[in-house]
């Protein structure tokens, strides 16, 4: 059982450990750190590390997409602390052919199952309140942590697809 927040807030939803809300410009310090870390990124986007000029520009698209679409990536942040964590939420494919659910989290945060926490949650908001009709998780291949957390959200394996020159594995899931 997930709550779904008032927006009034600009909190999208909570989980029993976790919360998302709307990016903000205040978000881009810990987002510097977070996609200068080669760990994190090794499986983000093609693979690298992002400078902090990059990473502003990341951050803005972020912001502006949510206005935009009405949906769009969040920051995860941990209940008890308010600490961010991450990001989750949805966006278009590079092709614009289908909505990803994508997310990311600090490497201190892993393991701790909040990637699948905060996914399932995503997921089900995206089908329940945003009422998609499908969704897709893109993943390398080589992500086998990942690869589990798309199939604990009840994701199937597609097909292979290509990106940016970079194979990537395709899952799905429709309501």
């Amino acid at each position: 059982m997930y709550i779904y927040c008032l927006e009034g807030n600009e909190m999208i939803l909570e989980t029993e450990r976790l919360y998302l809300r709307k990016f903000t410009a205040e978000d881009l310090d810990w987002h510097v750190k977070m996609y200068a870390d080669p760990n994190v990124m090794r499986f983000l986007g093609r693979g690298v590390t992002l400078t902090q000029d990059q990473t502003k520009k990341s951050l803005d698209w972020k912001i502006t997409f949510y206005e935009k679409n009405g949906f769009g990536e969040g920051v995860v942040l941990l209940k008890d602390t308010g600490e961010p964590i991450g990001h989750c939420g949805f966006g278009y494919l590079p092709d614009r052919s289908d909505i990803e659910i994508a997310y990311a989290l600090t490497e201190s945060n892993w393991g701790k199952g909040y990637a699948t926490e905060i996914s399932k949650a995503v997921l089900e908001y995206g089908f329940s309140i945003l009422n998609m009709k499908r969704i897709v998780a893109m993943v390398y291949p080589q992500n086998s942590p990942s690869i589990h957390v798309i199939e604990k959200m009840g994701m199937n394996y597609e097909k292979e697809v290509e990106f940016w020159g970079i194979r990537l594995l395709l899952y799905s899931k429709e309501k």
